[in-house]
């Protein structure tokens, strides 16, 4: 980037000493007046540095063309002639005045043979055209400045001519009679006979006395109608009232001057313009003039300076169409119009859908005026060439050399910025390396700007003044290199009363210029400490200046004006390319040098704190995106937020209000949990993070250390002694103290509490005030913004309704922008990134205090405070655990541990002591978690025990290896000869992994724990060696639990597996010995009737008795430990039983015993020399493996029930009929009985039975079946 003038490079020659530039500019200078250029000595001068390019060839031959169209069909006829401020419409003009008057300066000019050539046309007789200027802001009509215009015109180039008919005579006749009524018609004839022309006076010739005025003539003229437009006559001889009327209005007019002038300024001073184009055209002939040139300067400025005025405005176009067409006949001469045009009204007004009756009228003599005109365009791509030949041309060769070269060098020096110094868009003004050579030190990007602001603006001054007295201001300052900032034009046009020509834009210069007057340029003046003198005199003179402080600053406000001056030209012309979506690049590109940084790329970075910075002062300023393509714009909204600030600083201005919002601002920025205490005296944050793979936990507190009172040592010290707490203070102090009391606060403490080992302090540097007055003007708005009623009520109660609206917008916005600015003012002030002179204060860098003896913590430049805090924690947990292993970013979960432990228990067990880890998840768990806690390595698909747990518990439990080992030596074991830190759950799986490696099983004063729980291991619980059976008592063993109970025994010879296979073998224990004995009982009472043998050593009886042996003997092994349940089962004396016979009777016992008990005895007894009954003693001599009890009784059952059903009806057949009693009548049913119901008679059997319900069941059964189709009825009664 170009380097700053006020420090600049001595040796590179100034601009000034290569091309001329005028230490002042005169109000003359590169403005044309269009009059003076229309005389032969005024063409010359026009066409002496007139740079002639191939377009504007085109466009003269355009205008010369529509000139000779207009002769040739002798109409009158009118064109645009379109350009931009600058483009030089005057200019064009003058110019081609010349060429139609064929001027010597003109056909000597070579750049204008083709033109020549082309027109022939022009050589073709003597023609004369009369070329009128009319400027027309601040015109009361048309009429006065294109009527009155021509006859000032007339009076400079032909001072003899007849006055032409163009004003109102009434007025002027009524002026007249007043005279002669005061001073008699004589005095009157004389002083009109004075007035008369001097050819019309003395001898008449050949038609005799020259004319007079008489009394009677007088009154013919004064009564006569007006003469027709376009019908001649002699004023020497005037014959008809209406010729003596025209001849009297001449001479009149003349007699009384001052009523020219009247009629000038008086808007009905003159006749219409229809009539009066007619009138000029007539006159002109009269004078020997081809036509008529009219050059309307400014018309279009002038409807849309009052556009307003929807009546005068509408009025006004409509009469655009007299230039073209008239209501009577042809005109003596054409008129031919050219109209200079900035803008299309039609831009202005709008759409006729959009407005009123007079809007519409204003659109619609537009669009007729529209179709009526032709066009020519003066390209802005010539105002390059221009501005090169008029106003940047070389004083040599040799300049043109050195500029050449320092061309090149702006180019390699702007690289990364070339395209927006060239505009970015191709059909921008200039934005090509050939224009911009050509415009050099004014890049295509400021042209093109230059030309947008002249369509807001109303120019007082041409694009090449207002670029001269820009290379003036900076003539002792601009040097070979350096290019112009955009962000000067600022100055000039605010300073030169220009001013946009629409009520709607000039509202929005006022509002943009007072923001920039009354806030923006306020804040740098007192940001950068400079008053507005001292700066008068920098920008005049740098020297000046002998301060070398003083000089840096006001050249640091220069450069911020320029780029704010830039900020709010973006808001007077947002539809110039450079100010659409400005980046910040663009924005430095525009203002090049203005941003100086010690590392390439660091301008854009420094000006993106810089705008920051600004909008969180002025929120006006709206910043969107982020680094290289941020984008920043100047909203306007004319509120004035800062009487609702200053409204709320009264209520929130206070040191508490400041501490809560740091503390919510770090508390967000560190990512803490809500404050915890205990009973509300100690309350902290509490910094949850993972480190290593586990959960961790510090405390957090936010104090002022240095103050006793307000932080007691208390405050300072952990809540438990594994525990870190971290004291935060904040970047400034409500009293004296400062970051170094701090530190010596910290100390005094540690020397104070020795026992207190996890105790840190962060201890910031202070903010300046600069920025400590933006964190109180945040804390300030945050409030206000979180006042609830308040804020409409209180604060902002002065604003209306809608101004509230906006008003709280802007403060929303203005809040986010300075909550971004303090927390990067907060990050400088903890050490998290590079101290900034504006912000903080670099006097203090110590931010980490530690007791003596501990690790302090480096902190990270660019880290994110909530990745800070973390690693701060961290590293202290590093040093106070450090053996911790690595087990990863993400926290280990229990259920994590979980499956390691399960791996590991598998590998245990394995004879190899490997376990195939198969889900890609698990072996990634395995690497991360297994791994460094050493209990092993993961291979590619395996996982293998490793020997360091074993190795390192056995070395420490030497003293007695067999003795049990409780969790607590092991977790703290686990810290030797380093602290690991281990959490809770990943200490159990260490201790469990352990148990599994050596065979050990858990217990719990002195009971093995059955079904173990990784989570549920704890102080108290302690490992033991488990006695092992046998091998073949094992394998025995095994066998018969899983033939006698059916299920599936574990395998290996271990401990643990010993222990959970004891478990399994006492819950069937358990669950099976009161059916077992239950069974017994009820063989031993039926012995009898079943047919048992109570002495056989085989059969059902006797295999019932030994299963009940066996589980009577396992429970007794119970309480011995587990090996001892394991021999038992293993010795148990089976005799001539398999486990498979002994296995069915043992686990059917409680159905047998169930069919048993409710079996009908009764009627199986019925049975007795059946054979269902003999079917049913030998099922139940047999065992339970060959023959299932409780299948047999039902069936014996019911087969007993089916033969006494038979022999029933067998007998029933034999036994003669009964006799049928007489069925009773209605008068013969007795109703004696307590219910008066009929009385049933019944045969009642006495005695008493017992029987289950089953048994009662299965009775009434058998009491069916014997008697078929019989009612039976049945009583009971309950006796106890």
């Amino acid at each position: 980037m170009a380097a700053n003038p006020a420090n600049g490079n001595l040796g590179t020659p100034l601009l000034r000493e290569l091309i001329n530039i005028n230490p002042e500019v005169s109000s003359s200078d590169y403005v044309l007046q269009l009059a003076d250029a229309t005389t032969p000595a005024g063409a010359e001068k026009a066409l002496a540095d007139y740079v002639v390019t191939d377009d504007l060839v085109q466009h003269f031959n355009e205008a010369l063309g529509i000139i000779k169209a207009a002769v040739d069909s002798h109409s009158s006829k009118a064109a645009y002639l379109h350009a931009s401020f600058g483009a030089g419409k005057s200019h064009f003009m003058a110019v081609l005045h010349a060429l139609l008057n064929q001027a010597p300066a003109a056909r000597s000019k070579t750049d204008f043979d083709p033109v020549f050539a082309k027109n022939g046309w022009l050589q073709d007789g003597d023609r004369r055209f009369l070329m009128v200027p009319v400027h027309m802001l601040d015109a009361k009509s048309m009429e006065q400045r294109i009527l009155g215009g021509y006859v000032k015109r007339i009076k400079e180039l032909e001072p003899g001519a007849p006055t032409p008919r163009v004003y109102r005579t009434d007025a002027m006749f009524r002026d007249l009679q007043s005279m002669r009524d005061r001073l008699g018609d004589e005095d009157v004839i004389k002083f009109l006979a004075g007035a008369a022309p001097a050819e019309t006076t003395g001898e008449w010739g050949e038609f005799g006395a020259a004319f007079a005025w008489t009394t009677q003539l007088l009154n013919d003229a004064m009564t006569a109608d007006e003469l027709e437009v376009g019908q001649e006559f002699n004023p020497a001889d005037p014959s008809t009232p209406s010729e003596l009327r025209a001849r009297l209005a001449q001479d009149a007019a003349k007699m009384l001057p001052g009523y020219e002038e009247r009629a000038v300024e008086q808007d009905g001073g003159f006749i219409s313009l229809d009539r009066g184009l007619s009138m000029i055209a007539q006159h002109a002939k009269s004078l020997n003039y081809d036509g008529i040139v009219l050059f309307l300067d400014e018309l279009i400025l002038w409807f849309a300076s009052r556009i307003s005025e929807s009546e005068f405005v509408s009025r006004e176009t409509a009469k655009i169409t007299n230039l073209v067409e008239g209501g009577d006949e042809r005109r003596a001469v054409p008129v031919v119009s050219f109209i200079a045009r900035q803008r299309d009204l039609r831009d202005l007004v709008g759409s006729a859908e959009d407005g009123g009756r007079y809007q519409r009228a204003i659109v619609d003599n537009l669009e007729l005026a529209s179709g009526r005109f032709d066009r020519i365009s003066l390209e802005d791509r010539n105002l390059p060439q221009i501005a090169h030949a008029r106003l940047l041309r070389p004083l040599s060769t040799e300049a043109d050399a050195v500029i050449g070269e320092a061309f090149k060098k702006a180019k390699s020096t702007n690289a990364k910025f070339w395209d927006e110094l060239l505009g970015g868009d191709g059909n921008n003004v200039g934005a090509t390396e050939t224009a911009f050579r050509f415009t050099y030190p004014f890049s295509p990007a400021f042209m093109d700007t230059l030309v947008h602001l002249s369509s807001a603006l109303q120019r007082s001054r041409t694009g090449l003044k207002l670029m001269g007295e820009l290379l003036a201001a900076r003539r002792n300052l601009l040097r070979v290199g350096q290019l112009v900032p955009l962000g000067d034009i600022y100055a000039l046009i605010s300073g030169g009363g220009d001013k946009p020509f629409t009520d709607e834009l000039r509202a929005v210069f006022d509002e943009a210029d007072r923001l920039y007057r009354n806030r923006m340029r306020p804040y740098l003046l007192d940001h950068h400490r400079v008053a507005v003198e001292q700066v008068v005199t920098y920008q005049q003179d740098p020297a000046a200046i002998e301060d070398d402080d003083l000089a840096r600053r006001l050249g640091q406000f220069t450069d911020d004006d320029r780029l704010m001056s830039t900020l709010v030209l973006s808001a007077l012309a947002p539809a110039a390319p450079a100010f659409q979506n400005m980046t910040v690049k663009r924005l430095l590109a525009l203002n090049a040098g203005t941003i100086k940084a010690l590392l390439p790329g660091g301008e854009i970075r420094a000006l993106i704190n810089k705008l920051k910075e600004w909008a969180g002062r002025i929120p006006e300023i709206k910043l969107a995106g982020d680094g290289v393509a941020m984008t920043v714009r100047l909203e306007l909204t004319g509120v004035d937020i800062d009487s609702v600030i200053r409204n709320g600083r009264e209520a929130f201005d206070k040191p508490r209000y400041r501490h809560d919002a740091a503390v919510e601002l770090l508390r967000s920025e560190f990512a803490l949990t809500a404050a915890k205490g205990q009973g509300g005296f100690d309350t902290y944050d509490t910094l949850d993070f993972t480190w290593r793979g586990s959960k961790r936990r510090t405390e957090v507190v936010f104090a002022n250390i240095a103050d006793r009172e307000e932080t007691p040592d208390s405050t300072l010290t952990p809540t438990d002694a594994e525990t870190w707490r971290l004291v935060v203070d904040l970047p400034w102090d409500e009293g004296e103290f400062g970051p170094r009391e701090d530190l010596n606060r910290m100390n005094s403490f540690w020397e104070r509490h020795p026992e207190v080992q996890h105790s840190l302090a962060w201890v910031p540097t202070h903010m300046t005030t600069t920025m400590y007055a933006d964190f109180n003007r945040y804390v300030v708005i945050k409030r206000i913004l979180n006042s609830g009623s308040d804020f409409d009520s209180r604060f902002a109660a002065h604003l209306g309704p809608d101004d509230r609206v906006r008003a709280r917008g802007l403060l929303t916005t203005q809040s986010e922008t300075l909550r971004d600015r303090v927390v990067a003012a907060f990050k400088q002030a903890y050490g998290l990134a590079k101290k900034q002179e504006g912000d903080v204060l670099d006097d203090f860098s110590d931010h980490i205090a530690t007791k003596p003896g501990a690790t302090t913590p480096a902190l990270g430049l660019s880290a994110a405070p909530c990745d800070a805090i973390r690693d701060i924690a961290g590293k202290m947990l590093a040093w106070q655990y450090p053996a911790h292993p690595d087990l990863g970013t993400q926290a280990v979960t229990p259920a994590q541990a979980r499956t390691v432990l399960g791996y590991i228990s598998e590998a245990a067990r394995a004879k190899e002591g490997k376990a195939e880890v198969v889900p890609r998840g698990d072996r990634e768990l395995m690497e991360t978690v297994a791994q460094p806690l050493k209990l092993g390595t993961m291979g590619e698909s395996y996982f293998t025990l490793g020997a360091y747990w074993r190795e390192h518990f056995n070395r420490l439990a030497k003293n007695d290896p067999d003795a049990d080992i409780g969790y607590g030596s092991l977790t703290a074991w686990m810290n030797e000869p380093q602290r690991m830190g281990l959490p809770t759950h990943i200490q159990q799986l260490v201790a469990a992994a352990y148990g599994e490696m050596e065979d050990r099983v858990w217990g719990i004063g002195g009971a093995p724990v059955a079904d173990l729980k990784l989570s549920e291991i704890k102080d108290g619980w302690a490992l033991r060696r488990q006695p092992l059976p046998s091998e073949p008592d094992w394998e025995t063993a095994r066998a018969r639990y899983e033939k006698i109970f059916g299920k599936k025994a574990p395998v290996q010879l271990r401990g643990r597996i010993v222990n959970s296979f004891a478990d399994l073998v006492r819950t069937h224990v358990d669950k099976l010995l009161p059916s077992n004995r239950e069974l017994v009982a009820v063989l031993e009472r039926r012995v009898d009737f079943l047919g048992l043998d109570d002495t056989a050593v085989t059969g059902r009886l006797h295999t019932a008795r030994r299963g009940l042996v066996l589980l009577e003997e396992l429970l007794a092994a119970k309480g011995r430990g587990a090996k001892r349940v394991v021999e038992a089962l293993s010795a148990f004396d089976l005799g001539e039983l398999t486990p498979e016979r002994l296995g069915s009777s043992v686990t059917t016992a409680e159905a047998v015993a169930s069919a048993l008990q409710n079996a009908s005895w009764d009627v199986l007894e019925l049975g007795t020399g059946m054979d269902a009954l003999t079917t049913l003693q030998e099922d139940a001599r047999e065992d339970q493996f060959s023959r299932k009890l409780q299948d047999s009784l039902p069936r014996a059952q019911r087969a007993i029930t089916q033969a006494l059903a038979v022999q029933r009806q067998q007998q029933q057949r034999t036994e003669p009929p009964a006799a049928t009693p007489a069925s009773p009548t209605p008068d013969q049913v007795p109703l004696t009985t307590e219910t008066s119901h009929p009385k049933v008679e019944t045969t009642a059997r006495t005695g008493s039975v017992q029987g289950s319900a089953a048994e009662v069941e299965q009775a009434l059964h058998q009491v069916a079946a014997a008697h078929p189709g019989k009612a039976i009825e049945i009583t009971w009664k309950v006796v106890g």
